[in-house]
C-alpha cells in the first residue's frame, strides 16, 4: 500500500515539474516576442549568437520580420540582415524599466509629516563616564598568586603522605 501511494507522489512531483518547467518558459517566450515586436531603429541588440549591433532598418518579407543590423566600428562597419527571431536581447531596456518605475515612485505624492516644533525644552549636558577597563577592576595578582601557592603546597602534604 505504502509503495503505491510513494509512486503516485513521485508521479504527481514530475508532472508539476512538467508544468512548471512549461509555464516558465512559455512566459518567457512571451516576453521575449513582445520584446521583438517592440524593436525600432537605433535599438542596440544582441542576437543569439553573440553578434551586437544597431538595428537600421526593418521589413517583412513572406510573413517573416527581419532586422538590417549595423555592426563593427570606425573603418570596419558592415551591415547584415537578421531574422526577428535571432534578437535575444536589447540594450538599454532595463535600464528604461528602472527609469519608469523611479519616475511612477517620484510621481506619487507622498504624505506629509507636519513636524512639531520642541517647547520648554532644556538642553542638559551629557556628562561622560570614564571607560572602566575591566582588567584593573579583577583581583589583584598578589592574591591570585597566594591562592594557587596554598593549593601546590597543600597538594605537595598530601602527595608526602
Amino acid at each position: 500500500m505504502t509503495e503505491i501511494i510513494l509512486l503516485i507522489v513521485l508521479i504527481v512531483l514530475v508532472v508539476a515539474l512538467f508544468l512548471m518547467s512549461y509555464f516558465k518558459k512559455k512566459k518567457f517566450n512571451s516576453e521575449l516576442g513582445q520584446m521583438r515586436d517592440e524593436l525600432k531603429v537605433g535599438d542596440r541588440v544582441m542576437t543569439d549568437t553573440g553578434v551586437v549591433g544597431e538595428v537600421v532598418d526593418s521589413y517583412v518579407e513572406d510573413e517573416y520580420k527581419y532586422f538590417v543590423l549595423k555592426t563593427g566600428k570606425d573603418k570596419n562597419i558592415g551591415y547584415f540582415t537578421v531574422h526577428a527571431n535571432a534578437i535575444y536581447y536589447v540594450f538599454g531596456k532595463e535600464e528604461a524599466k528602472a527609469q519608469e518605475k523611479v519616475a511612477i515612485k517620484l510621481a506619487e505624492p507622498e504624505a506629509k509629516v507636519e513636524e512639531k516644533p520642541a517647547e520648554n525644552v532644556e538642553e542638559k549636558p551629557v556628562e561622560e563616564k570614564e571607560a572602566v577597563d575591566e582588567k584593573t577592576e579583577s583581583k589583584p595578582k598578589n592574591e591570585t598568586k597566594k591562592s594557587t601557592k596554598k593549593s601546590t603546597t597543600q597538594s605537595k602534604k598530601k602527595s608526602t603522605k
